[in-house]
């Protein structure tokens, strides 16, 4: 579980690195928390879709570079024969740390 406490002060990016995220968490309706070394958090809070944000989709995300940026899209599937479920398109990331 990842828990993200509001702060005041946080470190701000518009562009995390692929190749560096260990692990990806949805948090429903809210954004989507990336895990990376030395167990910092970058949260997305998307700037529009947040609504279908649901832990329970399967994340895809689709570009030709290493770095996941601001303004990307990110969609999600389900088991459905239909399959897509939405879209969201990210906005900056602001860093957490677990040990917060």
């Amino acid at each position: 579980m990842i828990f993200v406490p509001p702060v005041d002060i946080y470190e701000t990016t518009n562009c995390i690195s692929l190749n560096q995220v260990r692990s990806t968490k949805v948090i429903d309706r809210i954004g989507i928390a990336y895990e990376m070394p030395n167990r910092k958090i970058w949260l997305n809070r998307p700037k529009w879709g947040a609504a279908t944000l649901d832990e329970d989709l399967v994340m895809v995300t689709q570009n030709g570079s290493n770095r996941l940026c601001s303004g990307d899209i990110v969609r999600f599937l389900d088991s459905s024969p239909v399959g897509y479920r939405g879209a969201v398109a990210l906005g900056p990331f602001i860093s957490y740390s677990e040990s917060q």
